[in-house]
């Protein structure tokens, strides 16, 4: 080989190895590069469930409350004596002094029953029924004992209240027909209605001598007349109580 192929072959060789070195370090920097470390992951963590409160036990229900003491006896019986007062005076017809007393027992038990059915009873006393009734049951009684003259006194009473209520006539009716019935002479039924309204005093008053001695006037003017009969019972019965045995 001649000295200039000789330079030529040296020229190649050192020019291949410039380009293997050359690519050599290339590879090399690329090398560090691509073995970059890795970016780190985060992993999120599931999040910590809360817990649950604790059950909170149910209130107790409030005990009831304790309801008010019933009325003592004390209480019982003044409210009871009240209400006997207004019975008495609705029976007398003084219907202030009543409900007064009425008033009195309920300030001393409230909502009494007894007060209550006391009132509505009085109120009944201020109707027309209510305020005649006595009056002409205590006509009819005297005229079934013959005692005409308190009858007459009822009734009167009775025709100033309500004079066209027909109980009222119908009772007038039948006082005169017992009238009528008792005796021939009006003259001497109306002596023996005086007489026994004599007795009837005199055995309130206790004075026994002076019923006796209306009565055995009356006796001598009608002996039979049941008025008259009935009315010595009534003399007796007064005196057995006035001096028992």
């Amino acid at each position: 080989m001649t000295p200039n192929n000789n330079g030529l072959l040296y020229a190649i060789i050192g020019a291949l190895v410039v380009v293997v070195a050359g690519g050599g370090f290339y590879l090399y920097r690329m090398d560090k590069v691509t073995q970059l470390p890795p970016t780190p992951i985060e992993v999120t963590k599931p999040a910590t469930p809360i817990p649950a409160p604790p059950p909170v036990a149910a209130p107790r229900p409030a005990p009831p409350p304790v309801g008010p003491a019933g009325p003592s006896a004390s209480q019982l019986s003044q409210a009871r004596s009240y209400i006997a007062d207004a019975r008495r005076f609705g029976a007398a017809g003084d219907f202030a002094k009543a409900e007064s007393a009425l008033q009195a027992a309920d300030t001393t038990i409230a909502g009494f029953t007894e007060t209550a059915e006391a009132r509505r009873e009085i109120a009944e006393m201020r109707t027309e029924r209510g305020q005649l009734a006595p009056l002409i049951n205590q006509a009819r009684r005297a005229i079934d004992r013959g005692d005409f003259a308190t009858a007459d006194r009822a009734l009167d009473e009775a025709e100033r209240l309500y004079p066209n209520a027909r109980v009222v006539i119908d009772a007038r009716h039948d006082l005169r027909a017992a009238q009528r019935q008792t005796g021939p002479s009006g003259t001497q039924d109306l002596r023996v209605a005086i007489l026994l309204t004599a007795v009837r005093a005199a055995i309130a008053l206790g004075d026994f001598g002076s019923a006796d001695r209306a009565l055995d006037e009356a006796e001598r003017i009608e002996p039979r007349d049941p008025a008259v009969r009935q009315a010595r019972v009534e003399l007796t019965a007064a005196q057995r109580a006035r001096h028992p045995r």
